[in-house]
């Protein structure tokens, strides 16, 4: 019944659209139709409700075509199965006669799906309920204005800055439910009972829902308020970067099967993970339709080989060292008074000048003990004759430059207590910087190198 009189409102509604916009003559206010009379219409007359194909007042080949030009595919189904539907497609649900499970419908969204519900007295009212909306299926809606003062068309208006809102202005209604209450979501249209569209966000997901279909259909479609509003719905549900390029219409009586994807897109993901995501669904599809006993031995090889490839590909090409052992055998530590290693310590700012001193002591003492055959000359023979021997073999400048640094090499300590850790003994660097002149000039009076 309720379905009657609200299309024999549609047939009204189209008269006087077809009357005030042909340019023909003045619109004519139509009366709305007895409800008493309502059940001796044809039922017959209405069966091209929303199709999709159809050019005529209740059909949506208006809605496909301004689709189309916007660069969207429709696709309307005569069965819809929710594995099948994926980020590239806009799930547009007009007047369902065939109840929408809320459950699949709220895990098609939260995984990242894009829909649009349109229903008024249909079957979508638990589905509505699922993401936060109160569907009111009111006898007569309250609005300030109505289309040529028809009480079954009221017309509502744009709210908000959404942008499914914006420049909407004026939208033409016909017979509508209203939203009663909203969760969760933005009013982007609404009367003065409530909302008619609404739009929101759960988890990754874009949803609109709309209380009055029929706003979809051709001859609503010529008021530019509700083609701003379809053109807006689409464009957001799209988000802006051409990813959802298919509407898959779904209406009136059709079946829904099967359960929908875990996870269908995330506006936050980049290629690689939707890449991913792709490829781990086409997995989960080829398990059922592919993977015979055959194939998986095929997908085992194919990825066996691949695996090689990558391990060429990425393994240096060079052979490494010979294995020969050495690891294995015992390395006695180096001394602390190493010579090598203290210089090269003392190069690398590490050392000390008091450990270097003691080096060029020692190098003094070898010197010596080559020149006069005796074992530690600095400490076992006095200054005055370790002169006197100097000054005979290799002249007076050799005795000189011994006297200049016999006692302050003298006065160092061994190698080995000024390399120790617990070591306190200091030489300021301008002292070092003289000593070491002064054995320089010492090893080259005697003929030989520092």
């Amino acid at each position: 019944m309720t379905r009657l009189v609200r299309s024999a409102a549609l047939a009204t509604l189209a008269l006087a659209l077809s009357v005030s916009l042909s340019g023909s003559g003045p619109a004519v206010a139509q009366p709305a139709p007895d409800r008493d009379a309502a059940p001796a219409l044809d039922p017959g007359a209405f069966a091209e409700d929303y199709n999709p194909y159809s050019h005529a007042w209740n059909g949506m080949a208006s809605f496909v075509g301004l689709a189309e030009g916007m660069g969207f595919e429709v696709r309307a189904v005569t069965q819809l199965e929710w594995n099948t539907v994926g980020a590239e497609d806009i799930l547009f649900l007009v007047f369902p006669l065939q109840r929408v499970d809320p459950v699949k419908l709220g895990a098609f969204v939260q995984a990242g799906g894009n829909v649009v519900i349109a229903d008024d007295f249909g079957q979508g009212k638990d589905a509505l309920r699922a993401i936060g909306l109160l569907r009111a299926e009111i006898e007569q809606a309250r609005a300030s204005r109505f289309y040529e003062g028809r009480s079954y068309a009221p017309i509502a208006n744009g709210r908000g800055d959404h942008p499914v809102a914006r420049e909407v202005g004026d939208v033409v209604t016909n017979h509508p439910a209203v939203f009663a209450r909203v969760d969760g979501a933005d009013t982007v249209v609404a009367l003065d009972d409530g909302a008619i569209v609404v739009a929101g966000e759960r988890g990754s997901g874009k949803f609109v829902a709309v209380s009055d279909p029929s706003i979809f259909i051709n001859r609503m479609l010529q008021f530019p308020g509700n083609v701003a509003l379809t053109s807006n719905i689409l464009e957001w549900l799209d988000r802006g970067n051409r990813r959802a390029r298919h509407i898959i219409l779904l209406r009136g009586d059709t079946p829904m099967y099967g359960e929908p994807r875990t996870y269908i897109d995330d506006e936050r993901a980049g290629e690689l993970g939707r890449s991913i995501a792709g490829f781990n669904h086409w997995l989960s599809t080829a398990d059922t339709w592919l993977l015979t006993p055959t194939a998986m031995k095929v997908l085992a090889a194919g990825l066996a080989v691949l695996l090689l490839v990558l391990a060429l590909v990425a393994l240096p090409v060079r052979r490494g060292p010979t294995i020969d052992g050495a690891w294995l055998r015992f390395q006695r530590p180096l001394r602390r008074d190493e010579t090598h290693g203290l210089v090269a310590a003392a190069e690398a700012g590490q050392g000390s000048n008091l450990v270097l001193a003691c080096i060029l002591r020692d190098h003094v003492q070898r010197v010596l003990a080559e020149l006069t055959g005796t074992s530690e000359p600095l400490y076992t023979v006095p200054e005055s004759q370790l002169a006197a021997e100097l000054a005979r073999t290799h002249g007076p400048a050799s005795a000189a430059a011994l006297a200049r640094v016999y006692r302050r090499l003298r006065a160092l300590p061994s190698r080995g207590q000024a390399a120790a850790p617990w070591s306190a003994g200091h030489l300021p660097r301008r002292e070092f910087d003289a000593l070491y002149k002064d054995v320089g000039e010492l090893c080259r009076s005697l003929g030989r190198d520092l």
